[in-house]
Parts: C-alpha cells; structure tokens; sequence
C-alpha cells in the first residue's frame, strides 16, 4: 500500500472524528462516542472510503492507548501505586476469573462449541483502559474513590491480556500439559525481564540523563528522551510478546520521580489526543452494520449487551464489597468497567484466524462490543448517581433526622462547617462509605446534609455541648472548614480540650493564618492561597497546550 494512500485514510479518519466528536460533545455526551462512529461511518460497513489495510493503520493507532497508559504512569508515585495495586490486585484477579466463567456458562447454554465459548470469556473478561481512562480523566474523577479502585482493575486486565492470549495458542492447538506449564514460565519470564531492564535502565540510566545540564537548559531534549523512552519500553514489550501499552506504563512509572515528569506530560499531550482518536476511529470500522440488520441479530447484539452491562456490574460489585469496598464505590466502579475493551478484538480477531470463533459469533460479539463502549461515556458519567439510587433502595440512607444525638456513633468523621468547601469534603467521604457528621449554624445547611446522606447537628462547634453532642470523643477525624482563623482556631482548641488524641484537618483561608491553626492544635493544615495558585498554575498550562 502506498504510504500517500495511508496519509490520506487517516486523514479521512480523523477528519470525520473530529466533527462527530464536536457534535457529540454539542449533544452532551463524550468525544469517544463521536470517534468511535466515525469508524463506523467510512469503514466498510457503510461508505468504505478506507482503501488502506485496516492492520497497518491500527498498529499505528495503537500508539494511542500506550501514550495514554505512559502519561498515566507519569502521574503515578510509588505509594499511589501501592495503594492501586493492594485494593485492585485481589479485585482485578477475581474479577477476570468470575467474569470469564460468566461469558464461557452463558455461551455454552446457548450451544456455542466449547473453544468458542473459552473465547467468548475471555473478550468479555476484558474492559476499555483507553475509553474508562479517557472518560474519567476528563471528568476528573480518576484519584475518586471509584475510579481509583476502577484504575487498579484495569492495571490487572491488561496484565491478564498474557495470559488470555496464551489461552487462545492453547486450545488452537492440541497442546500437551508440559508445553503449556512451559509456556505459561516463558510468559511470566518475559514480564519479569520487561520490568527488571525498564527499572534498571530508568534507576540508572536516565536520572543521568535527566540530571545532565546540557538537558535541564533545553526545553525539547526532556521531552525527547521520554518519547524515545516510551517508544523503547513499547518495542522492548513487543519483542517480548507483551501488551506494548503495558511497558509504556511501566516506563510511565519509572519516569514519575523525575522533575521533568510534568513537562514531558504535558508536551506529549497533543501526539497521545492525536494517536488516541486514531485508535478509536479504527475500532469503530470493526462494525459491520448490514450484518446488524439482518434477521434477529440486533435483538441478540442488544441482549448480549445487557447481560455484559448487568453481569460486569453485579461481578465487581460483590467481589468489591467482598474486599469491604463501600457499596456505592463498588457499584459505580462496576458500572465504570461494564463494557468489552479493545484488547478483546485482538483476543477475537486471533480466534478468528485461527477458525475457532464462526463469522456469525465474531460479528455478534464486536458489535455488542462497539455498542457498549458508545454507552460507556454515558455509564461513566452517571455512575455515582446510579449508584447512589441502588444504595438509597438498598437502606444505604438511613440516617437520623436534624437535631438527633451524634452521641450513639463512633468511629465517624466530623465536618465542621456546609459551606461550599464543606460539601465537597462531605460528598467525598460519603462515597467512599464513611459516615459523617455535619455541625452548621444554618438550618439550611443542616438540611441539606441531612439529604445528602450526613448526620447532622445544627449548633455552633465553638461549645462544648454541641461537640459533646456530635460525638467528638468517639470520632475518628474532624474536618473544620470555617473560612474565619479566628473561629477555625477556637474551635480546633475546644476539640482538643475534649478529646485530644483526634486528629484535625483545618482549612485556612489565607496562608498568613496557617501557623496559628497548627498552633491551635490542628496535624495537617490546607493551605486555600496555595491550593489556588497550583489550580491556576495547572489551568494555565492547560490553557498554552502544556
């Protein structure tokens, strides 16, 4: 194919997502949707305007995802990581192994051959990294409680995509116990060297790098290095038939501690928007919308796209709550993961190859597949109310009514303090299944905590009584959220004086006032001018494309 032919598909591509990604975007629902039409749209299923090989613009596509997974891994510390990874490992594995099992029992009872239904787990098993990321970024609730806990699923679906790809090798071929034993050491192998050369070269190579002043005066050569750094940890994965999105993240992670981590972030941000549409706009070429109309095949695309949305949901919800998530993180995070990811084509399009999957099932499982991650962005996005509602019908809501002793909890965290500030904090915590407690001399604001879900007393935190009536002695953590020093400082000595082993976050309103808070008794003080100015600092790069 001549290389002028693949400029202008891609082209052509592109184009097209970029105008349905602003109509979707004018419709209120996300960019993806509108990239993953436009594939849809000019591939061969309706207009065929792509003339390139579908597998050369793809590879290229594939950049995307990894450049993706790379500036996520550049936002990720080690204790971050730890934390993903101990609340997702046990999740994720789970998560993988349950709903594989779902996808082969539902395939078998309606007489799928028995490798097709091993296939037919193994894609549903797998969730969108590029298309949940994507989303949950742009909403910012990737460090929420659900997405965090979503984020750490996904780290182990795309470990898992291994595995799963040797199962497809497996069952094409009558493979012996010993070779698959063999191969499955030859696999882990391969992930061990990947991480073992990618976290020596960046403990001992790059920090030089970085470190050389040559490079700390450019402002092009930091972001180079990390291009050339991904790209190399991407080819390195390839050679070592890995997941070329999983060493990108891996050499992410290894370029976080460096101060240039930010800048190459930020410089890499319009080649990963670039790659990543491509990405999207390739998958939806995938669909074959003739073969969707005919006889009763939308009815079963649209059945199979509920028991992946419903089944998906109910797994990471139990298994979540099984590792004592909260109710409505587990639900939410559930719904974030309830579609078949873009690995999963790679996993069907092997099988395809290797004729275990019919034409019929292949088709059926990428258009369900194409049909859950248009309503991805849409599940994403109201996930937490969703969740909310299940929890409300469940008695998550069951809380006493304004006025009522705090005295009976224990173990609880109190906020003083409803104002704008106050709410976050509150809906935060609520979320992540704590209960909380609100004390605000408004009965207004008392009301409105009350509706969210919170405790509440309405009284001012300055007495004793009240505190005495909140509960203090038997919580676990006050927030105080007053913008005044003066009565942050007095309040914060007053709980003290009650029960001095609680610890106490303080707002200050002006960074001239921090000391006095932490004087006052207060162990961590947010400081709101600093805050501000990172905001402002973060928005403004933004703004300049950095």
């Amino acid at each position: 194919m001549d290389f002028w032919h693949i400029v202008g598909d891609i082209t052509i591509l592109l184009s097209m997502a970029v105008v349905l990604g602003i109509i979707a975007e004018k419709l209120g629902f996300s960019g993806v949707v509108g990239y993953l039409l436009a594939g849809t749209i000019v591939g061969p299923g309706m207009l065929n305007w792509i003339a390139s090989d579908e597998e050369t613009i793809r590879s290229i596509a594939e950049i995307g995802v990894a450049l993706l997974l790379f500036t996520i891994g550049l936002e990720v510390n080690g204790h971050r990581l730890k934390q993903l990874m101990g609340r997702g490992m046990f999740i994720g594995v789970l998560q993988v192994i349950l709903t594989g099992a779902f996808g082969f029992f539902i395939a078998k009872l309606f007489g799928a051959p028995m490798k097709a239904s091993i296939i037919v787990g193994a894609m549903v098993a797998l969730s969108s990294t590029a298309v949940v990321t994507r989303v949950l970024q742009d909403r910012s609730e990737l460090d929420a409680p659900h997405g965090r806990l979503a984020f750490g699923i996904l780290l182990i679906q795309d470990l898992a995509i291994v595995p799963l790809m040797l199962v497809v090798v497996f069952i094409q071929e009558s493979t012996e116990a010993s070779d698959v034993i063999s191969q499955i050491g030859v696999a882990s192998t391969e992930l061990m060297t990947l991480v073992v050369i990618v976290f020596l070269v960046g403990v001992l190579l790059l920090p030089r790098l970085f470190g050389a002043a040559l490079i700390r005066r450019s402002t092009e050569f930091p972001v180079i290095l990390g291009i050339v750094t991904c790209l190399s940890a991407m080819w390195l994965a390839n050679k070592l038939n890995l997941s070329p999105a999983l060493g990108a993240f891996i050499a992410g992670l290894i370029l976080a501690g460096s101060p240039f981590a930010t800048q190459v972030r930020g410089d890499m941000a319009p080649l990963k928007y670039i790659f990543l549409t491509l990405f999207f706009a390739t998958t939806g070429m995938l669909a074959n919308l003739p073969w969707l109309i005919e006889s009763y095949h939308m009815l079963w695309a649209i059945a199979v796209v509920g028991g992946i949305v419903i089944g998906k949901t109910i797994v990471i919800w139990f298994i979540s709550m099984l590792w004592k998530q909260p109710r409505r993180v587990s639900i939410a995070a559930g719904l974030c993961l309830a579609q078949i990811g873009e690995f999963s084509f790679v996993i069907g399009a092997e099988a395809m190859d290797a004729k275990l999957l019919s034409d019929d099932l292949f088709q059926l499982m990428i258009s369900s597949s194409l049909i859950t991650l248009l309503l991805s962005p849409l599940l994403i996005s109201k996930s937490r109310p969703i969740a909310k509602c299940i929890d409300n019908l469940l008695g998550g809501d069951q809380h006493p009514l304004s006025g009522e002793s705090g005295e009976a909890l224990a173990d609880h965290v109190v906020v003083i303090g409803y104002g704008v500030a106050g709410r976050n904090v509150v809906k935060d915590l609520l979320e992540t299944g704590q209960q909380v407690l609100v004390i605000d001399m408004s009965p207004s604001g008392v009301k409105e905590a009350r509706e969210s879900g919170a405790f509440s007393v309405l009284g001012n935190a300055q007495r004793r009584d009240v505190l005495e009536h909140a509960g203090i002695r038997k919580a676990k953590l006050v927030v105080t959220t007053l913008p005044d020093h003066r009565a942050s400082s007095q309040t914060i000595q007053q709980i003290k004086s009650i029960a001095e082993s609680v610890p106490i976050v303080a707002r200050a309103r002006y960074s001239i006032y921090s000391k006095n808070l932490s004087l006052a008794g207060a162990e961590v003080v947010v400081d709101e001018e600093v805050c501000v100015g990172h905001a402002l600092a973060r928005e403004t790069l933004e703004q300049l494309g950095m």
